[in-house]
């Protein structure tokens, strides 16, 4: 469901039910920056980066919240909606994962440690994938109180 073709009603729902996710994800913070620099470019964790795309594909799909993007000094690069790349950073350090936002619309993982483990890579892929649609749900919101 692309977030631009919902009603109102539809996208508060949909924030309602994001938000109770993204609590839990307050409660329980994973600790981990992915800011710095890969020392290793291309990334030596190449099979971490993978599933990180894949979960990352799983949660954002069809919702039009954020898409897989090129940058040449990230592991993994998105492009949100625009004007929401800062929020859904603020949103995911509350969670206790750190990215980059280089722009009003890229957000960028620059590294992915080696020693993680799959479940928390899952995890830290949905927070991203959560605050993005959050993110991206306020500001529709946004749009919409202001029509």
């Amino acid at each position: 469901m692309q977030y631009t073709d919902l009603t109102r009603k539809e996208l508060q729902r949909e924030y309602s039910r994001l938000t109770r996710k993204y609590t839990d994800f307050i409660r329980q913070p994973v600790e981990l920056d992915l800011t710095t620099e890969d020392p290793l470019p291309g990334c030596a964790n190449c099979r971490a980066v993978k599933h990180f795309g894949t979960v990352l594909d799983k949660e954002l799909r069809d919702t039009g919240a954020a898409h897989p993007a090129q940058a040449p000094d990230a592991v993994a690069a998105l492009a949100t909606m625009p004007g929401c790349a800062h929020r859904t950073v603020e949103l995911c350090r509350k969670a206790g994962v750190r990215f980059d936002a280089i722009d009003h619309c890229t957000v960028l993982a620059r590294t992915i440690p080696e020693d993680i483990r799959s479940d928390e890579l899952t995890h830290v892929a949905s927070v991203f994938a959560v605050s993005a649609r959050m993110a991206a749900l306020e500001s529709l919101q946004g749009t919409l109180m202001r029509a």
